[in-house]
């Protein structure tokens, strides 16, 4: 047998009214959120830029590293393994 879905009266107003208000909430938390954020000096920029470069560099001269080691033992392994 076939069973009844309840179905929600809701009418298009209704739904609308709704979403203006999740709409206005969502803004009105934003807005309190965004009273919260405070703008870095530009000592603050400046350092965290320098610290940011560093690491940027540090990591690809480690990357370079482990590449050419890696790619220096595969080179020396594959000679090896392919004279006659």
């Amino acid at each position: 047998m076939a069973k009844a879905i309840a179905v929600a009266d809701e009418t298009g107003v209704d739904r609308a009214r709704g979403q203006w208000d999740k709409l206005t909430g969502f803004l009105g938390d934003v807005r309190s959120e965004m009273r919260k954020v405070s703008t870095p000096s530009t000592a603050e920029t400046r350092t965290t830029t320098a610290v940011v470069i560093i690491t940027v560099f540090a990591f690809a001269a480690y990357f370079w590293a482990v590449d050419y080691g890696i790619n220096h033992t595969l080179n020396a392994l594959i000679t090896k393994l392919t004279q006659r």
